[in-house]
């Protein structure tokens, strides 16, 4: 029996006592057990914890699946995302929603699930396209499109702290004639930072990287539609070793949650990805908590106000 677990954390797979002991599976399933993901740091964290086979792509594997069990809800993700991941268990079950091959465990109320559900059932031959177009640009530049997807940081719409982390870099970078360099995007997401900054300068050698499956897919498909050449890494640790010390900047615009600690992972790969004289930048609403992160690993951080939004600069000397 081959059984496809779709938005299911390492914590779901598993009970905890009290003390954090792990227990027993909740649920005892037989044959082979594959799980699926969006972000490469849950299959990790599956796959350390679980041992059992986990992929990370911005689709589902197809197989022949014997049963399907997909984990949702509005504190999960997005209705958006929900819908699109439902489309898509689907198209994988010839459009047979009904047990046993397929279960839904919801975490909401039961009249969500249920519409969730119908818009699948009660049009089984529509296929919805999830995707967003939208248009951001840089001052003396004429606005070009770039395309999100459901799970996408800001899909739907530009996001303002990067625009203006992509102004103040480009200002910054032109007023010292700065031609050919290396540029690192990290948490690049649909690619729109390092993008709009490669389009205004000359000669960009740009790296993105993202934990997100559907922001690498964004970001290389606008990278491809704009003709700017960039690679693209699925990562969640940052850069790998092969590449510290090759970037002359660095551009993030970090999260806030979990008391910094994903903002840590940025600014040490900043510092061991940047050149001796490389310069860091990163964006956010308030300064404060961020600036002490970018002490952890640069001597100094100046801070640029753009947008509302403060960017934060720190050069490794």
């Amino acid at each position: 029996m081959a059984t496809l677990l779709v938005g299911y954390t390492a914590q779901d797979l598993f009970e905890r006592g009290k003390h954090g002991r792990r227990f027993t599976a909740k649920w005892a399933l037989e044959g082979e057990i594959t799980c699926h993901t969006l972000d490469i740091y849950q299959r990790h964290a599956i796959e350390k914890a679980h041992h059992l086979k986990a992929v990370c792509s911005a689709h589902l594997p197809a197989g022949n699946w014997d049963e399907i069990r997909f984990k949702t809800g509005p504190k999960r993700m997005s209705g958006e995302l929900a819908l699109d991941m439902l489309q898509e268990i689907a198209a994988l079950l010839g459009g047979d929603l009904s047990a046993p091959r397929f279960r839904l465990e919801y975490e909401g109320k039961e009249r969500d699930r249920n519409s969730l559900i119908a818009k699948i059932r009660d049009q089984p031959g529509r296929t919805r396209d999830f995707s967003a177009r939208w248009q951001a640009s840089v001052p003396g530049l004429e606005p070009v499109e770039f395309t999100s997807f459901p799970g996408c940081f800001c899909h739907r719409r530009r996001d303002e702290g990067g625009l203006a982390l992509a102004e103040v870099v480009c200002r910054e970078l032109a007023q010292l004639s700065v031609d050919g360099f290396d540029l690192l995007d990290m948490g690049c997401g649909s690619g729109m930072v390092g993008l709009l900054i490669a389009r205004a300068l000359k000669d960009v050698r740009l790296t993105g990287v993202d934990s997100h499956s559907r922001a690498i897919e964004a970001a290389t498909l606008n990278a491809d539609r704009l003709g700017v050449p960039a690679e693209l890494i699925l990562a969640d640790s940052g850069t790998p070793s092969r590449l510290d010390g090759t970037f002359d900047v660095f551009v993030g615009n970090p999260p806030y949650y979990s008391d910094y600690r994903i903002a840590d992972v940025f600014l040490e790969t900043a510092r061991r990805a940047l050149k001796v004289g490389g310069r860091c930048y990163t964006v956010c609403k308030n300064a404060a908590g961020l600036e002490s992160v970018h002490r952890r690993y640069f001597d100094t951080v100046e801070t640029i106000a753009r947008r509302g939004y403060s960017v934060l600069k720190s050069m490794k000397v």
